[in-house]
């Protein structure tokens, strides 16, 4: 009987050791691009926080408001504008000055709004069409009195720069590749820059390229792995094939996939 419990307990610390999935080591340069991205909004979305309630403690007085974006605007080079956005979704108070010609515009119908507003909830939104007249993503802050909505603020900035202040300095002297895309396929951030803005899975440029259009797929619904595929070399139309590594940045539901590619 002894011997047979040995043999139970060896073959099940086999089977256990056989059936441990590897973990997945990710390159240095795609850990510390997501640990800065992180910290990156941990600090803008303190202070947009903190903006909040002080404009509640000071009952919503508009030149105050007006103060606070623009120290907002002062403490932060990578956001393009702060702005004030009444309960009713009108671009109430913005700053810089360069972007006072959009005030007064109703941005009500716009889905991260919408979506603040009814979920009183932060919201980072997709990459859009600004009223500034540039494509831009928003990090919206509803404020709060008790449950009642008082508006927002709003932190839009142009997606490509704000990820280059992330990327590029892990690039220099490197032979690999970082870009970002959003959630669905739209392309973020490119060394090479014809590429922000295209859409992997349905813009013409990568039709010739099955192997990029499913390893989009995978990196789109998986949270992180490895795989390769076929494309042009940064830079060049010299297709290659690179090997590749992904992970998911995730902030309020928004996710961006990090990517890492290496010629091979």
């Amino acid at each position: 009987m002894k011997n047979k419990l040995t043999c139970l307990i060896i073959s099940l610390a086999l089977f256990s050791g056989g059936c441990k999935k590897d973990v997945l080591e990710l390159p240095e340069a795609l850990t510390t691009s997501k640990t800065n991205l992180v910290s990156a909004f941990e600090s803008l979305n303190s202070r947009m926080a903190a903006a909040a309630n002080y404009l509640v403690s000071v009952n919503m007085d508009t030149t105050l408001i007006r103060t606070k974006m623009l120290e907002l605007v002062n403490g932060a080079s990578n956001i393009e504008e702060f702005s004030w956005v009444t309960p009713q979704g009108i671009l109430k108070i913005i700053e810089p000055s360069i972007y006072y010609g959009s005030q007064g515009a109703d941005i009500s119908q716009q889905d991260h709004i919408i979506k603040a507003f009814e979920t009183k909830k932060p919201v980072l939104s997709q990459q859009f069409l600004a009223v500034e007249g540039f494509y831009a993503a928003v990090d919206i802050h509803p404020i709060l009195d008790n449950k009642t909505v008082l508006g927002g603020i709003t932190a839009l900035f142009i997606t490509e720069e704000f990820l280059a202040n992330i990327m590029e300095p892990l690039l220099l002297g490197q032979d690999f590749e970082l870009w970002v895309m959003e959630k669905g396929g739209r392309m973020l951030y490119n060394q090479d820059a014809y590429e922000i803005g295209l859409n992997l899975f349905t813009d013409p440029l990568y039709k010739d390229f099955p192997e990029l259009v499913t390893a989009a797929g995978k990196i789109d619904t998986e949270e992180s792995g490895t795989t390769h595929y076929s494309f042009y070399k940064t830079g060049t139309s010299e297709p290659v094939t690179k090997l590749t590594y992904w992970t998911t940045f995730e902030l309020y539901g928004a996710q961006w996939k990090l990517v890492w590619v290496k010629p091979e």
